[in-house]
């Protein structure tokens, strides 16, 4: 296959398993949104365990792992472009291993302790819900909305610079992703909670959106190549 209709595949997928990732999420918390920003009631869902860990393997595998490749595909296109590249690559990296890193450490802990919540005595429910707490803390402020969105932003602005002539209906949508992970991770870092799940809602959406864009686009103009490509050597055959 393609290299290029790939990646394109491959950004679509990501997009669309991150849109299942939302779905199974909001099933885990049977719709109750507040759970994602109070680690303790997560524990009030604790019979959807299953959910759960769903809900963090299609994290892992849509936002995180599944752009490694656009990623690397971006460092090809643009090498020769700016001398920053080799940063926004980096960091690109950077924002899938934690992100993802993040997400598994979830996966294999949530469904273990949600499972022990369901039948353990008074003293062993304090545990648990401390440790869900410490822990489920540690992952999505610190790993996922501090580090993870810092070097997302540099990521998705630079790329989005870059795309900004050739795709610019794109390239915004990326500066914009970029901006709101930003101000998810500032918002995070002052305690600023409003502020910060604006940020994140946005990210949320907003790299979907871009990973949709990037890859019908990417699929369509490869495909015209292609057909151009091929009329081109008819001609010359000809």
């Amino acid at each position: 296959m393609n290299y290029r209709i790939s990646i394109a595949y491959l950004s679509i997928l990501s997009g669309v398993l991150s849109i299942a990732c939302l779905l199974v999420g909001a099933i885990a918390v049977n719709y109750n949104f507040e759970a994602f920003s109070d680690p303790i009631l997560i524990l009030e869902y604790a019979s959807q365990f299953k959910a759960a860990y769903w809900f963090n393997i299609l994290d892992m595998f849509g936002y995180y792992i599944l752009l490694l490749p656009l990623v690397f595909y971006f460092d090809q296109q643009y090498r020769f472009r700016t001398p920053w590249l080799s940063l926004i690559t980096n960091c690109g990296l950077c924002y899938v291993l934690i992100g993802a890193i993040g997400a598994i450490t979830l996966a294999v802990a949530w469904p273990l302790l949600m499972q022990d919540y369901l039948h353990a005595s008074a003293i062993e429910i304090e545990n648990i819900v401390l440790m869900t707490s410490v822990l489920t803390t540690i992952v999505t402020k610190g790993l996922w909305n501090i580090l993870e969105a810092l070097f997302a932003s540099v990521w998705f602005i630079g790329v989005g610079r870059l795309l900004f002539n050739n795709q610019k209906i794109t390239g915004i949508i990326a500066v914009v992703t970029g901006i709101a992970t930003l101000i998810d991770a500032l918002g995070n870092v002052f305690e600023l909670k409003m502020l910060a799940e604006i940020g994140l809602n946005i990210y949320l959406i907003g790299s979907i959106v871009f990973m949709l864009t990037f890859g019908s686009g990417l699929m369509k103009k490869t495909k015209t190549e292609h057909i151009e490509l091929r009329s081109h050597n008819k001609e010359v055959s000809n």
